[in-house]
């Protein structure tokens, strides 16, 4: 979940603060939960509008230049790549976060973010072609 909202606010206490936010959220409103095997989805569709409320009203604010810490892997091509993912307009970012690095499936993570699974098949193509690019221009 955090790598997920610090991707989208690339900041690390708004993330954290999503997160929390995400969480009393979901205990609030567990008994809407209709099916428990489906909790995950679920959960990150409450973090998905969270995220995007968050967004609205102020200036998206640059990653912090430490971004090690934050990363999945911490080998360098792993490190170059995450900065290149961050830098992904944010519905590309998005999808690419969810499928990657928090391995959903195209289905759910068109439900987490409210659009078809065609789209979010799109976006990743997409994601993927831009940061094919950008990789070797890198390299």
């Amino acid at each position: 979940m955090y790598r997920y909202a610090l991707g989208v606010l690339r900041n690390p206490a708004d993330a954290e603060d999503a997160v929390g936010e995400t969480v009393l959220k979901a205990y609030a409103h567990l008994e809407q939960l209709r099916d428990p095997g489906r909790f995950r989805p679920w959960v990150m569709s409450i973090l998905a509008n969270v995220t995007r409320t968050m967004l609205v009203g102020r200036n998206r604010l640059e990653y912090p230049g430490d971004m090690n810490r934050y990363e999945k892997s911490s080998a360098s091509g792993q490190r170059e790549l995450w900065y290149l993912v961050m830098e992904l307009p944010e519905e590309f970012r998005d999808a690419v976060i969810l499928y990657y690095y928090d391995g959903f499936r195209t289905r759910e993570i068109a439900k987490i973010l409210g659009v078809s699974e065609g789209t979010v098949k799109s976006r990743l193509n997409r994601a993927r072609k831009r940061l094919r690019a950008e990789w070797e221009g890198v390299h």
